[in-house]
């Protein structure tokens, strides 16, 4: 059985170290943190269920685990707080892998890979990061953009937004002038106006992981394993072009600073 939840309606308690697993055996059921705004990631279809990418991967886990599935959705701003305090076992919510945030969780082997480019209109001139000091710049809030941004750019204007959509419909009505946005950004943007935008430079690309609780070395080593299933027999190249028509990362350079495994 599988049911979603906004995550503001669920009580949980603070999550101990090194019992996720027991704690989702004993109760029969795994839950899940998951985006319900970002396609083909995470996302509600027209029926209001979870769908994309992370929930496919979810239903998966949950089904390797032999377990009950329950999905509870996150923003990029209270995901890990949620992780963190037991409101989910794991996070399976595009969590680009970073070393900062490595100190407040535990990453996964990556799963998916991610470009953040800069969206603006197609009569803005953005040729350089430094074109973007003149400019207000849109982003999500909790985002790796919102990191990046300042750094590449340290005298623009950046306005940050509660989730991908709402920094979209920014962009589109003219409250900012560009946004940092991720790879499917940019044709969300075309079916709503097209033609008048483009892709102008590349912030950065990155790996997304499973977030889990740190020092918890049995849940951690149950993603891995799950993950790397997945990679072998196939099943993440199928799920990969189903969702974003493109053939699965070799996922073959190291983060910086973060380890994939509990030490």
């Amino acid at each position: 059985m599988m049911t979603a939840i906004a995550i503001l309606g669920f009580v949980g308690t603070k999550a101990s170290t090194a019992d996720t697993l027991d704690n989702i055996k004993e109760r029969g059921k795994v839950v899940i943190g998951i985006q319900g705004d970002n396609p083909p990631f995470g996302f509600l279809d027209s029926t209001g269920k979870n769908d994309g990418y992370d929930a496919d991967l979810s239903k998966l886990f949950a089904k390797h685990l032999g377990v009950d599935l329950e999905l509870v959705i996150v923003t990029n701003q209270n995901r890990i707080a949620a992780l963190q305090t037991g409101k989910v076992d794991a996070l399976f919510a595009t969590l680009g892998i970073s070393a900062k945030r490595a100190e407040s969780l535990q990453y996964s082997i990556p799963y998916a890979e991610d470009s953040m480019p800069v969206i603006a209109p197609i009569d803005v001139t953005v040729s350089d990061f430094k074109d973007l000091n003149d400019l207000t710049v849109g982003v999500p809030k909790g985002s790796t953009q919102e990191n990046i941004v300042p750094k590449v750019a340290d005298k623009t204007t950046m306005l940050s937004f509660d989730d991908d959509s709402a920094t979209i419909q920014a962009l589109l009505s003219g409250q900012v002038d560009a946004i940092g946005g991720n790879q499917f950004a940019m044709g969300r943007i075309e079916e709503r106006a097209p033609g008048k935008f483009e892709q102008k430079l590349i912030l950065a690309t990155n790996y997304k992981g499973v977030g889990t609780i740190l020092e918890d070395a049995k849940i951690n080593a149950t993603v891995n394993s799950f993950l790397e299933g997945l990679k072998k027999d196939g099943t993440m190249e199928t799920l990969y072009q189903k969702w974003f028509g493109l053939e699965q990362p070799k996922f073959e350079a190291p983060v910086e600073g973060v380890s994939f495994t509990v030490n």
